[in-house]
């Protein structure tokens, strides 16, 4: 799935819901009601890909709290994204129906003008921007939010317009590497590569995201100044019912696919069914050249020079021209490629020996625990349920062991667990399991079943499920 194809389905549902209220409603205001639709739908599609998997939104917020230097803020990322969540949810179902629509459009401007701060975010720090920049872009976002909230139509309508225009012409300058608002774009610039907005379902580059983002904050500006005139696709009653129990349903959603189980659909590279070996192999290799950059001893210019303009059939440096002088040299991305989906999982037994072939290559069934910190972890599924089934296992010669990114020895004699403890980084345990506990079942390096702490097996379940049949 690319932006453009979801872009596309998108647009073919709105058309089809706009058409449908012309002739139903004859409801006339056809380019209002497209982007009415389109704006719902999107957000719809967008809340619904990320609540079925929170934690992973709320790792997302981890890296942006980090990247600003708002640490402070990590304890409290999950409970924002449940709210931000709901909020996306509820406001997409409010501006479908068009429960009221001043409250609605205005809302929906905020948050997607938050939106656009994170993915503005994301993106423009490849360009290093200036202090100007954040200045100007501060001024803007305070433009746009009072706008937003103002009573008085013609001050609102100017406020909102004049906050979009410095936006639009800001990032024109910092774009074209105007030097009072940024400098030269390096993607290792970028404090964040990839903005979650869809979730894992999909990833887009910094730049599609952002400009994606700039495009709907216009579309619901549009929706914010001319909400007179978008018109209840229902009565007031059903307006009332479709909107707060969207409120309330994907609030108990979002706890659901965290809390209580794991997410009911899992787009990670470790969901039930994956081959962990294949998600660890690049799928297209990196095409790169090296470029080799000289500067002439008699004009001062400096010139880039590709390998082969440089270098010998043997890759030996051939340009030693009394007229140039090396100054350095960098690799220029020919293709991306598609890099592998696994790229960071390592784990380590006691000595510090890497054992990931040897656990992802072996034929026979073997119990993962997943425990990312286990000074947060929920104790009581150790001494109450994993225990037992690891004694279980050790009597039927089933491997049974913890990955944790924590030291385990305390723990271990603290809880009674009589099991080898390894080690990984949190990164890849956290994308395993979003329960902490969580248990994995393995064979060969498939995944063939996963459980939330709340959920886990007895010994007979496995053995009547899988072990029996091996």
């Amino acid at each position: 799935m690319t932006i453009y194809k979801l872009f596309f389905i998108i647009g073919s549902i709105s058309l089809v819901l706009t058409i449908l209220r012309y002739l139903f409603q004859d409801y006339r205001k056809v380019i209002l009601s497209f982007m009415q639709n389109f704006i719902g739908t999107l957000f719809m599609f967008s809340g619904f890909v990320k609540a079925v998997d929170p934690m992973g939104t709320s790792i997302k917020m981890h890296e942006y709290f980090e990247a600003m230097h708002l640490e402070f803020f990590n304890p409290l990322s999950t409970p924002l994204t449940v709210a931000m969540l709901v909020m996306e949810l509820t406001l997409a179902v409010a501006i479908l129906i068009g429960f009221k629509p001043k409250i609605t459009t205005s809302l929906l401007l905020l948050l997607n003008v938050f939106f656009m701060f994170l993915t503005g975010f994301t993106f423009l720090s490849g360009y290093e921007p200036t202090h100007t920049f954040y200045g100007v872009s501060i001024l803007s976002l305070l433009l746009i939010c009072a706008g937003a909230i103002i009573e008085n139509g013609a001050l609102r309508f100017w406020m909102l317009v004049s906050g979009f225009f410095i936006v639009f012409v800001t990032l024109i300058m910092t774009k074209y590497g105007v030097v009072m608002f940024a400098h030269g774009f390096e993607i290792t610039k970028m404090k964040v590569t990839d903005c979650g907005c869809f979730g894992d379902f999909m990833k887009l580059k910094p730049w599609q995201t952002f400009y994606k983002d700039v495009l709907l904050s216009f579309m619901v500006l549009i929706l914010t100044l001319r909400y007179k005139n978008i018109k209840p696709a229902v009565d007031v009653l059903w307006r009332n019912v479709l909107t707060y129990a969207m409120l309330v349903i994907s609030f108990f959603f979002c706890l659901y696919n965290f809390v209580w189980n794991e997410p009911v659909l899992d787009f990670r590279p470790y969901a039930i069914g994956s081959d962990i070996n294949l998600n660890s192999t690049v799928i297209k290799p990196e095409k790169k050249d090296m470029i080799f950059v000289y500067k002439n001893k008699k004009t001062g210019v400096t010139q880039e020079f590709k390998m082969s303009e440089v270098c010998d059939a043997n890759c030996v440096v051939v340009k030693h021209s009394d007229e140039w002088d090396f100054v350095v040299r960098r690799d220029s991305i020919i293709d991306e490629g598609i890099p592998a989906r696994i790229t960071n999982l390592h784990i380590y037994n006691q000595d510090k020996d890497e054992i990931t072939d040897s656990i992802l290559h072996d034929p026979n069934y073997a119990l993962m625990v997943v425990a990312p910190h286990l000074d947060i972890t929920h104790v009581a599924a150790f001494t109450e349920k994993l225990n037992p089934l690891a004694q279980e296992c050790d009597k039927a010669h089933i491997k049974f062991f913890v990955v944790t990114n924590d030291e385990a020895e305390a723990f271990r004699h603290k809880n009674q667990t009589a099991y080898p403890f390894f080690s990984a980084d949190e990164t890849p345990l956290k994308t395993m399991m979003r329960s902490n506990p969580g248990l994995m079942l393995l064979r060969n390096g498939m995944v063939i079943n996963k459980w939330h702490y709340r959920h886990l097996p007895t010994f007979a379940d496995l053995n009547s499920e899988y072990f029996s049949k091996k």
